[in-house]
């Protein structure tokens, strides 16, 4: 071994000085009544007033934004409303899906009698609305009907969705986007299969007015 590395001098733990550890601790003690007051804030505003079926959503707060997420309790209303709503036109049995903005399966219910694939139309048509932000009439229409309300895009178009997301997307009417209270942002869908595409959208609508939520009024049935 070289000689010298038996008498090397280990490296001196440098020491902050005592005015610098008193200046950071002053500036600690000082940053915590901002960061209480920026606490209360966020909470004075969080209880503002807010409609009655505020209930139905939670406010999850991230490093840069909030966003609302639908509930459980909302979800589950959602699909009584739209079933007992199939009841009250007689329609055939039904399969309720409500899906939250990420695609995942908050609730969903198949009434006896409605086939076992229902649940995959169904979760196709809620799956089709959050993956492309428009409800499932909008798809269709743009893909047919040039004079619906999103103009027209070509059936090439619908195909491709479809076909991209390997048929995780059914472009026929019965699935809707659930907005946020300010009606700006999506934060769920709900897909209905069972009866015929127009009757299964109506449930559907029935479904998210009932628990107060909203959808774009431009998606009803002959508007």
């Amino acid at each position: 071994r070289h000689p010298t590395l038996d008498h090397r001098i280990p490296p001196r733990k440098i020491k902050p000085s005592r005015p610098y550890r008193i200046a950071v601790m002053l500036s600690v003690v000082r940053a915590i009544p901002r960061a209480l007051a920026a606490g209360l804030n966020s909470q004075a505003c969080t209880a503002m007033v807010r409609p009655a079926f505020a209930n139905h959503v939670q406010t999850r707060t991230s490093m840069t934004h909030a966003t609302e997420c639908l509930t459980l309790a909302a979800a589950e209303a959602i699909i009584e409303k739209a079933i007992g709503s199939g009841r009250d036109k007689n329609l055939k049995p039904l399969c309720v899906v409500v899906l939250d903005s990420g695609g995942t399966v908050i609730a969903s219910k198949r009434e006896d009698g409605a086939s076992f694939m229902r649940f995959d139309v169904a979760m196709a048509k809620a799956y089709g609305c959050l993956a492309l932000g428009i409800s499932m009439r909008s798809l269709r229409d743009g893909g047919s009907n040039p004079t619906g309300p999103w103009g027209t895009w070509g059936p090439q178009f619908v195909n491709s969705v479809v076909s991209i997301s390997h048929g995780k997307i059914a472009p026929v009417p019965g699935g809707i986007l659930i907005k946020s209270l300010d009606k700006v942002h999506n934060i769920g869908a709900v897909g209905v299969s069972g009866d015929t595409s127009d009757n299964d959208e109506q449930c559907a609508l029935a479904g998210v007015e009932a628990t107060g939520l909203a959808s774009d009024p431009c998606w009803r049935v002959g508007v």
